[in-house]
């Protein structure tokens, strides 16, 4: 989270709110001038504030003032994205993003749902886009409520179709995660699909892993720290996976990604509207206490009584949930919800009863997700050491565990640049990068005798996103011409030296082939075919080059 200054004096907050909304005045204005018939095109465009994206920015740029269109661009950091685009009323023409590869995004309907469904343009939803199609939403539902497999790959690949038809995002790459760690000091690493060696998403190497010599600890390094300890919180999809070191999800994922039993022993569809999940024999909480049936069931009731924001899914599917036998749990759906398995269960985890109960009653706050959790305690294979917040948490391993890491804990120390990251790698500082390199810092990691770099594919799309409530891109035949305007291959060759994969414009990565649509191909680079798609929609260029808006 970037640290802001703080101002002592009156006088100059004063002279920061005069200026900040003069500037929203100024910006208003252009909008409004920006939009007219007839008037120059320009694109008010944001970016974060990461050198893969500033150089995506760079090559846009540079493409589209050959076409005559100017970029204002804005870059911040992901919290102020947060805040001006997803909570807010989203302000930008296009918005550059790149979506990590959390496990539940391995089911089509994460991207195909959060991020276009026409109900998720509210602020606080993903699609800031604003991205309405009637026909869309209804093959989207529908792919949620369809239970056979084969069936539901029908719906979903048409709904791929209409997003590449209508282009509601250009797809600039889907990179490959360049990653290392020290393979003097660490014996079977497992870099996977989606979280390479560093990531927690899938976090084989964190689980499975073992000490080479006498240091018996982890260390791993990453630009960014943890905003909670919260489990029911998780405002950073980081988070979220740190967190289930400490809180078992019901099930997680093996190098093939197949689904494996977890704190969930077993689990299974009874009929589309019931399904029944057994705890895992044995287990207990970090504290000694026994974990249950009883403490499966509060949970689910526990996020369907406070409706935690991330845990939606959840409280809008599940009806009830029923103890049925000494460790299983069924919960009653209101409706059939196909994607259930593969994104609920590797996310959910079992919260402590005799812990989650007493909030918010016993502390300072009037809802849970307020609670700030001080000192953690769930059934995980890590177990909660310390945390200081900016700066480094550590773990210890939970010897009692079914799947008891073999190190004997994990210290995560945030470095807020790649070179400081890369620095203590090369120094032993560091065992392991949780960050994403590039090929050539990756191939300068792996010529020390120590390092072994590694990479692997994602799932997580880096995409360009065009603002369908305001010009220019309201307009389809611009959105069409824009297509041809981003140079998608030199983007993916600059920033990760061609490691990853150039997609059609639909969100699902064509390493999910049984989800991704083999029938939609990639769009072909092309200034000349963008200038010929907006010269016969009537917009024009001045002399000095400048494009314009058709006159009407």
């Amino acid at each position: 989270m970037e640290k802001r200054p703080l101002y002592r004096t009156r006088s100059l907050l004063l002279v920061i709110a005069l200026s900040f909304l003069l500037a929203l005045a100024m910006g208003a204005a252009a909008a409004r001038a920006q939009g007219r018939a007839g008037g120059p095109v320009v694109i008010k465009y944001w970016n974060p504030n990461y050198p893969p994206e500033l150089e995506i920015t760079r090559i846009l740029s540079k493409d589209l003032d050959k076409l005559g269109i100017k970029m204002e661009i804005k870059s911040s950091g992901y919290d102020l994205w947060v805040s001006d685009i997803v909570r807010g009323e989203n302000p930008f023409d296009l918005v550059l993003c790149t979506w990590g590869s959390s496990p539940a995004r391995f089911d089509p309907n994460f991207f195909l749902s959060e991020i276009f469904l026409s109900d998720r343009s509210k602020p606080g939803g993903k699609n800031y886009g604003y991205y309405i199609n009637d026909e869309y939403d209804r093959l989207v539902l529908a792919q949620q409520d369809e239970m056979e497999r084969k069936k539901r790959q029908k719906l979903v690949w048409k709904a791929e179709e209409i997003l590449h038809r209508d282009n509601a995002q250009y797809i600039c790459y889907f990179k490959d995660y360049f990653q290392a760690y020290n393979s003097d000091r660490i014996e079977g690493a497992q870099p996977v699909l989606g979280s390479g060696v560093g990531w927690p998403y899938i976090p084989l190497t964190y689980l499975n892993a073992s000490p080479k010599t006498d240091k018996r600890e982890i260390t791993v390094v990453n630009i960014h720290g943890l905003n909670s300890m919260n489990p029911f919180y998780t405002p950073d999809v980081e988070d979220m996976w740190w967190l289930r070191l400490i809180y078992d999800p019901l099930v997680r994922r093996n190098q093939k990604l197949e689904l494996i039993p977890w704190a969930a022993e077993s689990w299974k569809v009874v009929d589309p509207l019931n399904f029944e999940i057994t705890v895992r024999k044995g287990m207990k909480f970090h504290d000694g206490r026994p974990v249950t049936v009883e403490d499966l069931k509060f949970t689910f009731d526990y996020v369907k009584k406070w409706k935690f924001p991330n845990h939606a899914t959840i409280w809008k599917l599940v009806k009830e949930a029923r103890i049925v036998g000494d460790r299983t749990v069924r919960l009653v759906f209101n409706k059939p919800y196909a994607p259930f398995e593969e994104t609920v269960l590797p996310y959910i985890f079992i919260a402590p009863k005799h812990i989650w109960e007493k909030i918010p009653d016993t502390v300072d706050v009037d809802n849970p997700v307020d609670w700030t959790n001080p000192k953690p305690i769930a059934s995980g294979a890590y177990k909660f050491a310390e945390w200081k917040k900016g700066e480094f948490f550590h773990l210890a391993a939970n010897k009692q565990h079914f799947n008891a890491p073999k190190f004997d804990g994990l210290y995560y120390k945030v470095i807020p640049t790649t070179e400081g990251l890369m620095a203590a790698l090369e120094k032993g500082d560091a065992d392991i990068v949780a960050w994403n390199l590039d090929a050539e810092q990756a191939k300068r990691l792996d010529s020390f005798a120590h390092l072994t770099s590694v990479s692997t594919g994602s799932v997580g799309p880096t995409e360009l996103r065009p603002n369908f409530k305001q010009k220019p891109f309201a307009d389809p035949a611009f959105r069409q011409a824009i297509k041809h305007a981003v140079n998608r291959r030199l983007m993916l060759d600059i920033n990760y030296g061609g490691h990853g994969i150039v997609a059609p414009d639909e969100p699902i990565s064509p390493a999910l082939t049984f989800w991704s649509n083999p029938n939609l191909k990639a769009t072909e680079f092309s200034l000349d075919t963008a200038r010929r798609i907006l010269k016969e929609a009537g917009y024009t260029w001045d002399k000095k080059g400048r494009l314009h808006y058709p006159k009407k």
